[in-house]
């Protein structure tokens, strides 16, 4: 079952209108993970699945030097113009296609390198949707899946401050050590994964969250990065985001 629609997912982009005019990082705290991950491995073809509106797509393919495709449910075809255009690129400098990936085969092509972020917590059936991102993969390539961690601080903060984003999200999928036994049941060769990233807490509805509610998020912010960046912490409690990866 998804947990948003295809309506809820128009709505929050056309109401993030700023994001399409600003140019793609050459740097994100992804960065270094996409670079392990494809190191010596010669890909000639990746994927974004549900990745609208291509912010990595661009990335892997501008500053990693692979030729992306993205996949959604929901993509704007206006929007996404303005956004490759904000970052100097053709219409078609992205292959895309919006398509449901839970259908039983591929909307596009399999690639030899697949990759979602911040999707299959929309989902309650966990094992369907990591099976359905692994339909996209070419056989001896390599798949990459990142999701928020709601499961420490940040996932307090969400639930205490904005409990509808909270409610879009499956929160039992946010655990490292299933999707990797999900992965390797599913044929998932050489499995890993952990959680990821220095301490960060996000709300969607920031700016209309009242003052005490904004200082006591920004002492948190600051509390926590001062406090992981002395002690090293990187586990369920501080972490911002979880990943796993396999070959299939």
């Amino acid at each position: 079952m998804e947990l948003t629609t295809r309506k809820f997912w128009s709505d929050y982009w056309h109401s993030k209108n700023e994001e399409f005019e600003k140019p793609v990082k050459q740097d994100y705290i992804f960065t270094p993970l996409f670079r392990e991950m494809l190191s010596g491995m010669n890909f000639k073809d990746a994927c974004e699945l549900g990745g609208f509106p291509g912010t990595f797509s661009i990335h892997v393919k501008r500053d990693l030097g692979v030729p992306c495709s993205l996949v959604d449910y929901f993509i704007d075809d206006a929007l996404l113009h303005r956004f490759l255009q904000a970052n100097n690129l053709a219409s078609d400098a992205l292959a895309w296609k919006e398509a449901d990936i839970l259908v039983n085969e591929p909307a596009h092509q399999t690639y030899n390198f697949v990759f979602s972020i911040g999707l299959i917590e929309h989902f309650e059936n966990t094992s369907e949707i990591l099976q359905s991102h692994a339909k996209y993969v070419k056989p001896g390539g390599r798949l990459l899946i990142i999701l928020p961690n709601f499961t420490g601080i940040n996932g307090w903060f969400q639930r205490r401050f904005d409990r509808e984003n909270y409610n879009k999200h499956y929160i039992p999928c946010m655990n490292p050590v299933l999707l990797k036994n999900t992965l390797f049941e599913l044929g998932g060769k050489h499995v890993q994964g952990g959680f990821l990233g220095n301490f960060s807490i996000w709300l969607e509805n920031y700016p209309s969250q009242p003052l005490w509610v904004k200082m006591f998020f920004k002492s948190t912010w600051f509390a926590g990065k001062v406090f992981t960046k002395l002690f090293g912490l990187n586990n369920k409690t501080t972490a911002p985001y979880i990943w796993v990866a396999c070959d299939f």
